[in-house]
């Protein structure tokens, strides 16, 4: 399964889980319904940032999410902690 697969299943789970809607969502990370739809179906993956905004809004663990899905890079606690202020968590 590729990186764009096991990361649409997780945000799909989590918005569903959530009771949310992709507009709701798509509006709290600052990205458009369309977008959130690309992401769920697994036809795009997401930059950085987004993917950070959307794990951050969901309250997901960011390293266990880089082992599952196979994101290469650390994620570094002041990168966390930058995108947690600008996304008011």
């Amino acid at each position: 399964m590729s990186i764009s697969f096991k990361f649409a299943n997780l945000i799909l789970n989590a918005r569903l889980d959530s009771g949310l809607t992709q507009s709701e969502v798509a509006q709290a990370v600052s990205v458009s319904t369309r977008w959130i739809q690309r992401i769920e179906a697994g036809e795009k993956l997401p930059g950085t940032l987004t993917m950070l905004r959307l794990i951050l809004f969901f309250d997901l663990d960011i390293e266990e999410l880089r082992k599952e899905i196979g994101l290469i890079e650390p994620i570094s606690d002041n990168r966390r902690r930058l995108f947690a202020k600008h996304s008011g968590k």
